[in-house]
């Protein structure tokens, strides 16, 4: 398990997730999706499925790839946008 700093751009907040790192990102994506729209009381409209997780630096993560396949380690930050 990794810790992994999530930012939400559109939201303008940052949330820390632990992960699996042997998980493929599109799999965990839905559970991330859930956790903060319970934490923000914000219900989810639209298609998940266009959510995209990018690295700081503007690079698309590979969502089929896992966490460990896309070099990410507990610090790593993502974007989900």
């Amino acid at each position: 398990m990794i810790i992994v700093e999530i930012e939400v751009p559109v939201m303008g907040k940052r949330y820390d997730f632990q992960l699996d790192e042997d998980v493929s990102l599109h799999e965990v994506k839905k559970e991330i999706v859930e956790m903060i729209c319970r934490k923000e009381q914000c219900p989810l409209k639209g298609d998940l499925n266009r959510l995209q997780i990018w690295s700081p630096d503007g690079h698309e993560v590979r969502q089929e790839y896992s966490a460990r396949e896309n070099a990410l380690r507990t610090g790593s930050r993502i974007m989900l946008v």
